[in-house]
């Protein structure tokens, strides 16, 4: 299913303008999720998605105007995130995705966001995500009582996704389509 869904994203990247209006609907319909679970103004945590990921390449930037502070994960070598406030200073990192490059906290700051906005592969009718296989996000998200919207593309949103016992489940969708709540 990871492979089914990475090639179908690396396909579509390559009609820019349509991956541009997605990505901006994306950004419209996070704004709306945001607003739903009372987290404008507030401190969120979301993700500088690579360039077949849904959200645009300032999708962090966009998300700042309506957000106190912008919490971006940090993939260090032990399959651990780390995370650091946006502050426009974006550096290479680790796996091809950009990182911020200020402090660098751990997982707890994320109990200070009204929201988490994490990326993912699919996510099913039972709202569970499926992420890459390293279980970063599974292991940031691990009790944490702080509502979770993962963002995919419509047909990411699946029927079922395979998923352990350890795997977190999302309190929300986030697709070009709108924005669905479990």
């Amino acid at each position: 299913m990871r492979q089914e869904h990475v090639g179908a994203r690396k396909r579509m990247q390559t009609n820019a303008p349509a991956k541009a209006e997605l990505d901006q609907t994306i950004v419209a319909h996070t704004r709306a999720c945001m607003a739903h679970f009372g987290a404008l103004g507030r401190s969120i945590a979301a993700y500088n998605p690579l360039p077949s990921e849904p959200g645009p390449r300032d999708f962090a930037a966009q998300l700042a105007a309506d957000a106190a502070t912008v919490w971006l994960p940090i993939s260090l070598a032990d399959g651990v995130l780390a995370w650091a406030k946006y502050d426009g200073s974006i550096g290479a990192g680790a796996l091809g995705i950009t990182e911020p490059t200020g402090a660098r906290f751990n997982s707890n700051v994320l109990r200070s966001c009204g929201l988490i906005i994490a990326p993912a592969l699919a996510v099913d009718q039972q709202y569970m995500r499926l992420g890459k296989g390293a279980g970063y996000y599974d292991r940031a998200l691990t009790g944490l009582d702080v509502p979770v919207a993962a963002v995919v593309f419509d047909d990411e949103f699946v029927q079922h996704v395979p998923h352990d016992s350890h795997d977190v489940a999302v309190d929300a969708v986030i697709t070009p389509s709108g924005f669905f709540v479990r």
